[in-house]
């Protein structure tokens, strides 16, 4: 737009020279038409073919200096020299003028024209400098969003380890209090049970102390059977899929591990830890046996079903049909899922080694 606006302020100077010539006649108006189109073709072919649009540029140029009376359409047509990237194109603005001048037009005239050439010349650079100035200025722009969208990518992630790791100490702080519990006030508990049933052995022969040892030991025992619920409870409660198989990933010896948990609502505490050993059991034999150096792990919940599926590329056997024989390691997995009700398939392709566990959801939503 910028580059529209000069140029016709440039017209304007040129159908002034026409004024200031004393007469119309049809080569001047050729001439201001034939610049007109020559700017017009510049501007279409100067951002692909640069050569081409130098060479209209230079040739309209010419004529308007050559052909008798068209001189007055030089300003418009010398308006595009300075977009030439070329130093000799700067020299054809005034070999023109002084080719003008020396075909008879006036000094005055002559001068006339060579100050709107200049001034022309001018606008033109300025106009390219203040097109570059506000492309730089876009371009700043647009790094500026994209590193402001990166920024914003890179504190979700943050946010979301933040949180991870938050949860992740809470369920090790709950897990490491249960385990506290057990060891201390279950032996205690224990310890007291065992104390009260050889009090009712030595008194067994004092009717009344045995009774009263028999309801201390029964309290003792209520205490120790809830004791165990609760820690049970606070076990299950601690156990979190997603952040024990990330865990498994860490600390499996495997140099690239990916976790994938896609499910909305967690899976209960059987199935959890169910999942949770499996995919222990199939990184260790990655590990161990096959050497993998990539692994994947992804849990899905779907309608009716858990699923998980534990691959690597390790050195993979072809035939899979004998492997559970050699060791306890795949038929320990085989027999927790279907201790569920669910399905385990062991395959390999060549190239990757598969553990597939399918376990019905049980009435879950």
């Amino acid at each position: 737009m910028e580059r529209i606006a000069d140029k016709c302020v440039v017209l304007l100077a040129c159908l002034a020279l026409v004024v200031l010539a004393g007469s119309v006649d049809a080569v001047r108006v050729v001439a201001l038409l034939v610049a007109v189109g020559a700017g017009a073709c510049f501007e279409l072919v100067c951002e692909r073919w640069s050569a081409a649009a130098a060479a209209v540029c230079c040739v309209a140029c010419a004529l308007a200096a050559l052909v008798p009376g068209a001189w007055v359409a030089l300003p418009l047509t010398c308006y595009d020299l300075p977009r030439i990237r070329s130093r000799w194109a700067l020299a054809v603005a005034p070999c023109c003028t002084a080719w003008v001048w020396a075909a008879g037009v006036p000094a005055t005239t002559a001068a006339v024209l060579l100050a709107l050439v200049a001034c022309s010349m001018v606008l033109s650079w300025r106009c390219g400098r203040a097109v570059g100035l506000e492309r730089e200025l876009h371009g700043l722009q647009d790094d500026l969003q994209d590193k402001v969208i990166d920024l914003r990518e890179k504190n979700r992630e943050l946010e979301d380890a933040r949180a991870y790791e938050s949860h992740a100490a809470a369920l090790a702080e709950r897990t490491r209090i249960a385990r506290e519990i057990h060891d201390s006030v279950g032996h205690q508990l224990t310890r007291l049970v065992l104390e009260v049933e050889a009090l009712k052995v030595v008194h067994r022969d004092d009717a009344t102390a045995v009774e009263e040892l028999g309801e201390l030991s029964d309290g003792l025992g209520e205490a120790l059977t809830s004791m165990r619920t609760s820690v049970h409870a606070l076990e299950d409660s601690a156990l979190d899929v997603g952040v024990e198989l990330n865990r498994l990933a860490g600390q499996s010896g495997i140099a690239h591990v990916a976790v994938d948990c896609d499910f909305e609502v967690a899976p209960s505490s059987e199935v959890s830890r169910c999942l949770v050993a499996v995919t222990r059991e199939a990184l260790t034999n990655a590990a161990r046996h096959a050497h993998a150096g990539h692994a994947a792990v992804r849990v899905a919940g779907l309608p009716g079903i858990w699923q998980l599926r534990v691959e690597n590329d390790g050195d993979v056997p072809a035939d899979v049909t004998g492997l559970e024989g050699r060791g306890m390691g795949l038929r320990g997995m085989r027999e927790r899922v279907e201790g569920l009700g669910g399905t385990l398939l062991v395959k390999s392709d060549g190239r990757r080694f598969s553990v597939f566990a399918s376990i019905p959801r049980k009435g879950q939503a």
